[in-house]
């Protein structure tokens, strides 16, 4: 049988659903007995996956290459809403030295919820975990899964991380990941670690000097349930392309990225039902979401060896909502000096807010768009100078903006140009032809050169509210 291309787009969402499942039944397993009825849908749901792929293949092969998954030889791209059951159960066959698991047709219900009540059950400080495992599939009569020795194939993970968009993307998950576990330990009271986050931040404090416009990109990716997190890790990401353009040295942009990337700890004590409300805020809500800085400036300060880092963060916390001229909140008795720090995270924080349809923008703004509204409030809400700086670094065509060209295709704006006077000519990718029919994702520079002399083929008419046409930018970034 040789896979079609509609075999490999359906085979992928297939293994992407298969990881998500096998995700929640490692909860369920963690939780209950394979006795217990709370197995019984969960474990339905993975079956009938698996029934879908073996219509193609009769052996299933999920594997793990460095960070990666794949079905057989598709990798399994990680995307927003996946992130966590991607990480979970790419943490747990790190765990068990697991590089692969086969799932043969034949294979039961009952051996699939053994497997997995094996694995969660496997002490995690035993020595040779896949020896173990290996040997208990046999015990138990296991016979239709197998499982493959983790190995680290060099050549394999060379040919991954050459591609330097794949490691920002990378980056990018991971920072969602550290985020989430983050902030889930300040809800359960337990002791937070900045040690990951410095990590991951300077990982992006590096890629940034490279791929600024693949980091920029993926501030699209947007998510109804994880909107903190997301909006978080795209705040971090918006900083320290702002404190690049300003001069900052990689120690100055790696404390801002983690200020930026903590600015909304804060919300950790909010009630999710208040944090995801659909609908406008009581007041005794706003009253709550207005002590985030606040909360957030505890949280700092519970955090182990301050210093003076730990000092510069809390400013940046604090002031992110106080507006420039101080009309904001907090509200405060005396007079108080802004930090660029904390300028720098409310400008950003409030452009990523203002196109993100949660929180406090029902709506989203189109980034143009939201780009006029905030200049309109610079010197009020902003700092003017800072503000302006922002606009060049991401341009007056935002990356990720849907514009409208003169020969009436539709573009995605994917790289902004790096002089500020031709601004209004990005790179962009072509994603419909003139007649509105999906096209191959050429990449165009609206700015071309023939002999020295400009060559303008195509240029912007108008910005375009993506969901006029129901598109998802993000999708062209990942």
């Amino acid at each position: 049988m040789t896979p079609s291309k509609g075999f490999d787009e359906e085979a992928v969402q297939h293994g992407k659903d298969l990881v998500t499942q096998l995700h929640v039944l490692v909860k369920t397993a963690q939780i209950h007995d394979p006795t217990n009825i709370a197995w019984e849908n969960p474990l339905e749901t993975l079956f009938n996956t698996l029934k879908q792929l073996w219509h193609w293949n009769e052996r299933i092969n999920i594997h793990l290459i460095g960070d990666y998954l794949f079905l057989d030889d598709l990798r399994l791209r990680m995307d927003i809403e996946r992130f966590v059951s991607f990480t979970t159960v790419i943490e747990e066959l790190k765990r068990l030295q697991i590089g692969g698991v086969t799932f043969h047709a034949l294979l039961t219900t009952d051996e699939l919820k053994r497997f997995v009540y094996l694995l969660v059950q496997t002490d995690p400080k035993i020595s040779l975990p896949f020896e173990f495992i290996t040997e208990q599939l046999q015990k138990t009569g296991i016979v239709h899964i197998e499982i493959e020795r983790l190995e680290e194939k060099k050549e394999d993970l060379e040919a991954i991380h050459r591609d330097t968009k794949e490691l920002s993307k990378s980056s990018y998950f991971k920072t969602l990941t550290t985020i989430n576990e983050v902030m889930e330990n300040v809800k359960l009271g337990q002791a937070v670690s900045v040690k990951r986050a410095k990590r991951v931040v300077q990982t992006m404090v590096d890629l940034l000097l490279t791929e600024e416009s693949t980091l920029l990109g993926l501030t699209t990716l947007r998510s109804h349930d994880l909107y903190t997190h997301n909006h978080s890790v795209n705040v971090c990401i918006l900083s320290l392309a702002l404190g690049q353009r300003l001069g900052y040295t990689k120690k100055l942009l790696t404390e801002l990225g983690i200020a930026a990337l903590f600015h909304d700890m804060g919300k950790a004590d909010i009630p999710l039902e208040v944090l995801n409300k659909p609908t406008d805020f009581t007041e005794e809500e706003w009253r709550l979401m207005r002590r985030h800085p606040i909360q957030g400036v505890k949280f700092l300060l519970r955090l182990k060896g301050i210093n003076e880092m730990t000092i510069r963060m809390v400013s940046g916390v604090f002031e992110h909502h106080l507006n420039y001229d101080l009309s904001g909140y907090p509200k405060l008795e005396n007079k108080w000096e802004l930090s660029l720090l904390g300028r720098i995270i409310s400008i950003v924080d409030c452009y990523d807010a203002l196109t993100s349809s949660r929180v406090y923008n029902r709506i989203p703004y189109p980034p143009d768009k939201a780009l006029k509204f905030m200049l309109s409030k610079s010197g009020k809400a902003f700092d003017p100078i800072l503000m302006k700086v922002f606009v060049n670094c991401i341009g007056i065509f935002p990356i990720g903006t849907l514009v409208l060209l003169n020969t009436r295709e539709l573009a995605v704006v994917i790289e902004t140009h790096p002089h500020p006077e031709k601004a209004d000519r990005p790179r962009v990718k072509i994603i419909t032809d003139p007649a509105g029919n999906e096209a191959g994702g050429e990449v165009v520079d609206l700015y071309d050169f023939n002999d020295e002399k400009e060559v303008v083929k195509r240029s912007i008419v108008k910005t375009v509210d993506p969901r006029k046409y129901k598109i998802d930018v993000s999708r062209y970034f990942t």
